[in-house]
């Protein structure tokens, strides 16, 4: 098991944190993302782009494509979440609810990939925050410290305002994420 920087010390994994791309971040994927860390430990980390809109689309057709139907219609966003699993639907959401295979986070908000959340959206009993993203990013053990090390990644507290917003704009999101990170440019 590699050894954890002292800046991670077992009692500062950055699970409910965000991760802000830095510059010097070369990873096509990463590239001035805002990073909202579901998971982080001594085995790796797991974490939703949370400023990559793909678009906008009906949720009663969306709730269609996986079986489900609704009785009343609306406008939903859809975000790369990140490069793993990118054919898959996880929401990001507040962390009331609690389905299988949700992932709760410290800071109160969870993550699902199963269809419970979907039922539960079909039902009318969504959570009071909710953003769809396609995929997620992950890190094997150790991965994410390197980054870190490297340069490649600031952390700063969560913000709802900026998870869940109604900024669209990628860059906004991420110079906004990096003055809580504490960096200006």
């Amino acid at each position: 098991m590699p050894m954890l920087s002292p800046a991670l010390a077992k009692d500062t994994f950055l699970a409910g944190r965000m991760l802000v791309a830095s510059e010097k971040s070369r990873d096509a994927y990463f590239r001035h993302a805002v990073v909202y860390m579901i998971q982080h430990d001594a085995e790796g980390a797991l974490g939703l782009i949370v400023n990559r809109k793909l678009g906008v689309g009906s949720l009663a057709e969306m709730l269609a494509d996986l079986g489900r139907k609704i009785k009343k219609d609306r406008k939903v966003n859809l975000y790369f979440g990140g490069p793993v699993s990118i054919r898959k639907v996880f929401v990001l959401h507040s962390g009331k609810f609690q389905g299988k295979g949700t992932l709760a986070v410290p800071d109160g908000l969870s993550m699902t990939g199963d269809t419970s959340i979907i039922d539960a959206i079909a039902d009318g009993h969504e959570p009071k925050l909710m953003r769809f993203m396609m995929g997620y990013a992950g890190w094997a053990a150790g991965q994410l410290e390197n980054e870190i090390e490297r340069g490649d990644w600031l952390n700063a507290t969560s913000d709802n305002a900026l998870i869940f917003g109604a900024a669209d704009d990628t860059e906004d999101v991420w110079r906004r994420a990096l003055e809580k990170a504490g960096l200006t440019l």
